[in-house]
């Protein structure tokens, strides 16, 4: 995928604007600057090489021995369910059950990321309309489906804060895991992201 020009233009400014010696964008020498922009583009360059969605293949799903929401406070907290490797309070944990992904649970992390609360009980498609069409329900219908857990790295995704504002591009990494019942039948979906958003603006 070709690199945008603007995103090269913004970045090399940027990074130009820490050097001590920078004396003004506008008064540096044609030279010097395209040196900055074709590192820029070899660094964003190879930042795409990681973004992408596999097949987690490295998890199991997580067993519910009882309903799932007996088993919520334990998904939201423990670290044993960390596909990602984070502690709970640096990453974003929902809980989706059946095949509507109804938002069972969701952790503070979720909420304030979402900006916005009052989507427990809701299928997910509903609470998050922004979301359609950016192809993350599809990923997560097809974890419900065919019980293989994905794992991305670096992607997209657009995010409305709140109602009525603009939407929002955010950068998130995310592990979506089957949920199985008692019986190996699966009854929701496990999601756990790290939004990346900051980092990949550096």
């Amino acid at each position: 995928m070709p690199t945008d020009e603007d995103e090269v233009e913004a970045v090399a400014r940027a990074v130009y604007d820490t050097l001590q010696c920078a004396r003004g964008w506008e008064r540096e020498p044609a030279t010097l600057k395209e040196r900055l922009r074709k590192g820029v583009r070899a660094m964003i360059n190879r930042l795409d090489e990681h973004r992408g969605i596999t097949a987690a293949g490295g998890f199991a799903p997580l067993v519910a021995t009882r309903d799932i929401g007996d088993s919520l406070e334990f998904f939201m907290n423990s670290p044993s369910v960390s596909g990602l490797g984070l502690p709970s309070s640096q990453t974003c944990r929902v809980v989706l059950r059946g095949p509507d992904l109804i938002i069972d649970a969701a952790n503070e992390g979720f909420v304030r990321a979402a900006g916005r609360g009052g989507f427990l009980g809701l299928p997910s498609r509903e609470a998050f309309p922004e979301v359609r069409g950016q192809g993350y329900f599809e990923l997560m219908d097809q974890v419900y489906q065919t019980k293989k857990p994905l794992i991305g790295f670096m992607m997209p995704i657009l995010f409305q804060p709140r109602k009525g504002a603009p939407m929002e591009e955010h950068m998130t990494d995310f592990v979506y895991r089957p949920i199985e019942d008692g019986t190996g039948q699966v009854a929701g979906v496990f999601v756990e992201s790290y939004n990346r958003t900051e980092w990949a603006r550096a």
